[in-house]
């Protein structure tokens, strides 16, 4: 379908469709009007003023040509499909006009609600309003046939209400809308994303709301969406686009597509669907703790991968000096620094925006996801391997992954078991000391390729154990704890980096107990130190802690002048 055109609808007498389409935003939905002999439709009138005035004039001008009754359909009532109902002058000019909305819908926008309408989330406000239809009433689902509605404007709609087995034990129930010329629009109840959704069939166009993207991260959990529902839905879906004759469908967002593209959509959305059993309630509260995490988990982000271009930046050159300008290539070709330094310029420009009058919550949430999702596909760890160290990769991969599991609505993976606090942390101290290099391998290689590899390893890596003096000061017979050990190992690491890289001279690891708790501290000191435990630090550190199984208890800067990190385990029987 072409966008902002009036175009025949396939398999109809009389149709004509005018999609408008937009480019995919929070703020609103694309919109289609419908114009048969009998009515014009208007199929989700969006979100925008400016969507909406363009509406209007294709409207006007339809309405000038050949007087009909207007009808507004809604496929669902969240905002960005509904806000401009708002609008006092959307119905002007018109004389006959209603609104249509399925029964679940209407009784939410009598209220006003603004969980059900996503108005809260979305930072919008819609005023309660009582739509004059009720598509798929349970009245009509009682008493299924056909059917007259005369409204108080005179305004006569003839409809029939069935429900289809579909097979499985799964019904389908739909209403056809008589339009003139024996044309129809078909109207399916497609519950999943919200109680109210459904689809519109037009001839060989099927209208799909937001079906497609009900599972999608940020989306799925959201107030009225039913895992459940979904997957029958989508069942539901795959059989209109094989009894219908349907040629093409057109999503709520996004550009119109073949039925052969949406079948296999729609199969690979069954199957994640099937895993969001225990997804979170994405709601106002949601969106608020997760844009938090949005700025805490980017910067973090923007530091580890600072440091691999950085570092793969010195390589290339010092391979350029040694003119080994093939291997310099390679080694800058594994990362495009350029292309992680643009999205990190716009994510900035996105957390400053952030608030206040600026950018919602939950918009910042799924820009901060699609930021993420690019540097999971720019960053392959097993590329990497053999050239940084083990641990750096770890939290690179696991900072990428857990803003990606907390985006979709779930709590980050975590392995707890009991541990020896004490062997952790020494095993952390050595892998921190460890060189990720054999010193005799650049003799000693048979190959230019074991030469090469080995010569890479050797220029990457940055030595900064032996920048501090490093202390344990362990206490011994402790209790085990439960931890996760491989996060706790990769965060003493971290926190150890980020001493060395504050000037701290001298560095002390202590272990000790108190009550029913063990703890580990990490401390730094000189006279140059820069305490790298700010707020912001703190608030990522305190996260990553939780992570572990552990709690932050001191995180401060003391009398002294020394910056400590202080972490509490509990034992298993005492775990809170």
């Amino acid at each position: 379908m072409e966008p902002e055109v009036l175009q025949p609808v396939g398999r109809t007498e009389r149709m004509e469709a005018y999609p408008y389409i937009r480019a995919i935003d929070m703020m609103s939905s694309n919109s289609y009007i419908i114009s048969s002999e009998d009515q014009l439709a208007l199929i989700d009138p969006g979100g925008l003023d400016d969507q909406t005035d363009r509406l209007m004039e294709v409207l006007f001008d339809l309405y000038d040509k050949s007087p009909r009754p207007l009808v507004v359909y809604l496929t669902h009532i969240h905002a960005d499909h509904s806000f401009q109902l708002n609008r006092r002058d959307l119905f002007e000019g018109f004389e006959q006009a209603a609104l249509a909305v399925q029964e679940r819908g209407a009784l939410a926008l009598e209220r006003g609600s603004p969980d059900m309408t996503l108005s809260r989330l979305l930072g919008k406000r819609i005023d309660p309003i009582s739509p004059e239809i009720r598509l798929l009433s349970s009245e009509d689902l009682r008493d299924r046939g056909p059917r007259l509605l005369t409204l108080d404007d005179g305004m006569n709609i003839k409809y029939a209400t069935e429900s289809i087995n579909i097979g499985e034990g799964l019904i389908l129930n739909s209403q056809r809308v008589e339009m003139g010329a024996k044309d129809q629009l078909e109207i399916f109840h497609l519950p999943g994303h919200s109680p109210d959704s459904v689809a519109v069939r037009a001839g060989d166009v099927l209208i799909l709301g937001d079906l497609l993207f009900a599972s999608n991260p940020g989306v799925a959990g959201i107030p009225g969406w039913s895992r459940e529902d979904q997957m029958k839905s989508i069942r539901r879906a795959l059989w209109i686009l094989e009894e219908r004759d349907i040629r093409i469908c057109c999503p709520g967002h996004g550009k119109p597509m073949d039925v052969e593209t949406v079948k296999t959509t729609l199969v690979r959305l069954q199957r994640y669907t099937e895993s969001l059993a225990e997804i979170a309630v994405i709601d106002h509260d949601w969106a608020r703790r997760a844009a938090d995490y949005s700025h805490e988990a980017l910067r973090e982000m923007e530091r580890l991968f600072t440091i691999i271009t950085g570092r793969l930046i010195l390589v290339s050159s010092l391979l350029e000096d040694l003119e080994e300008e093939g291997a310099a290539r390679d080694a800058e070709a594994l990362v495009d620094a350029a292309a992680v330094d643009r999205l990190f310029s716009t994510i900035h420009d996105h957390l400053s925006s952030h608030g206040a009058d600026g950018i919602l919550d939950i918009e910042l949430v799924h820009r901060a996801g699609q930021t993420v999702g690019r540097l999971e596909r720019i960053f392959e760890r097993k590329r990497f391997e053999g050239l940084f160290e083990d641990h750096l990769l770890r939290r690179a991969e696991r900072l990428l992954n857990d803003y990606t599991v907390t985006y979709r609505g779930f709590r980050p993976y975590q392995n707890l078991s009991p541990m020896d606090i004490n062997k952790v942390v020494a095993a952390s101290l050595e892998a921190f000391r460890r060189k990720p290099y054999d010193e005799e391998a650049i003799l000693e290689a048979e190959t230019d390729e074991e030469y090469l590899r080995a010569l890479r390893a050797r220029i990457s890596h940055v030595n900064l154990s032996d920048r501090a003096d490093l202390v344990f000061e362990r206490t011994d017979d402790l209790p085990q704890v439960l931890m996760d050990c491989e996060r706790f190992s990769d965060l003493v690491i971290d926190l150890l980096e980020r001493l060395v890289a504050a000037r701290a001279e001298r560095i002390a690891v202590r272990t000790s107990k108190s009550g029913d708790s063990v703890s580990a501290s990490i401390s730094g000191s000189g006279p140059k130190l820069v305490n790298p435990f700010r707020e912001a630090e703190l608030r990522f550190l305190q996260r990553s802690i939780s992570l572990c199984g552990g709690t932050l208890v001191g995180g401060r800067e003391e009398v002294r002048g020394d910056p400590e990190i202080s972490v509490r385990f509990f034992s298993e029987e005492k775990a809170p």
